[in-house]
């Protein structure tokens, strides 16, 4: 599940659409009547973590299934940094993992 941090998140400096909206293939993301972004409805975001990549102030995470981590607070963040993403990952426990991977572009003709 997406989760958005509003003691992080600028909403994007005012501007009109926020990138996170902007980028959501699923269009799950809108914002309130203060402009602050919001998931909706939280059941059908597909986890593809596009917003989170896209958030300039990494205040998006996506908290992982009981499925994949037995237990509440585990959570996967991302930020990107120009042709690079970094991913910390922290269980439940508290511990983090962190790691870069830099972006492949591919071209489809």
């Amino acid at each position: 599940m997406i989760t958005i941090d509003y003691n992080v998140c600028n909403r994007c400096s005012g501007a009109k659409e926020k990138r996170c909206e902007r980028i959501c293939p699923g269009n799950l993301i809108t914002q309130d009547g203060d402009g602050w972004p919001v998931v909706r409805p939280r059941e059908d975001c597909w986890a593809c973590t596009s917003c989170i990549k896209d958030c300039p102030v990494a205040a998006i995470s996506l908290r992982l299934p009981f499925q994949i981590e037995q237990g509440a607070g585990a959570s996967l963040n991302a930020s990107a940094t120009g042709d690079k993403t970094h991913w910390t990952i922290t269980d439940r426990r508290g511990k983090k993992e962190e790691f870069t991977l830099e972006v492949v572009k591919k071209c489809i003709s």
